[in-house]
């Protein structure tokens, strides 16, 4: 971060590495924390307990990141890098992760509502109601909105990159 940088100071490359690499590992660490914290508090209490603060930390730190690759422009570099060593298109990616996203939250969601509200005769019924009204909302949600927003976060990285070269 160069919020608290000195200005003129000789900085070694790899000490920076290394720290990135540490800061990468602790956000990891801290999004895998917080989603078994939703996780355990969906399906562990029957009482409704609220993953508010966890969803905001995980929203949160994706948009940082996101926000600020845009505006330095290095989301369309990783883009073209990635779609110069991969096998598909970063979009097409992207589709298939809003894709994967919407139906594990449609299982789970199905899953959730069959335990908590179903019994022996009705746990089968509320899953696939449930699911399948999930499916119809999450998944164009998910997708759509994921590769609706790739697109323009790769529209404006290439625009703010343009700039800087300018």
């Amino acid at each position: 971060m160069k919020w608290f940088d000195k200005k003129g100071t000789v900085r070694d490359e790899r000490i920076e590495q290394l720290k990135n690499r540490i800061y990468k590992e602790i956000y990891v660490l801290i999004a895998i924390i917080c989603s078994v914290s939703v996780l355990w508090k969906t399906f562990a209490y029957r009482v409704e307990q609220s993953t508010l603060l966890e969803v905001i930390i995980l929203l949160a730190g994706g948009a940082y990141y996101v926000i600020r690759s845009i505006a330095l422009g290095i989301y369309s570099d990783e883009v073209e890098v990635y779609e110069q060593s991969g096998k598909r298109s970063y979009g097409k990616l992207t589709l298939y992760t809003g894709l994967a996203i919407g139906l594990a939250l449609a299982l789970l969601i199905g899953i959730r509502s069959a335990v908590l509200y179903g019994d022996e005769n009705t746990y089968l019924k509320y899953f696939v109601m449930v699911f399948l009204f999930s499916i119809g909302l999450y998944i164009p949600l998910f997708a759509g909105g994921l590769t609706l927003m790739h697109f323009m976060a790769n529209k404006l990285s290439r625009k703010a990159s343009q700039n800087d070269q300018e």
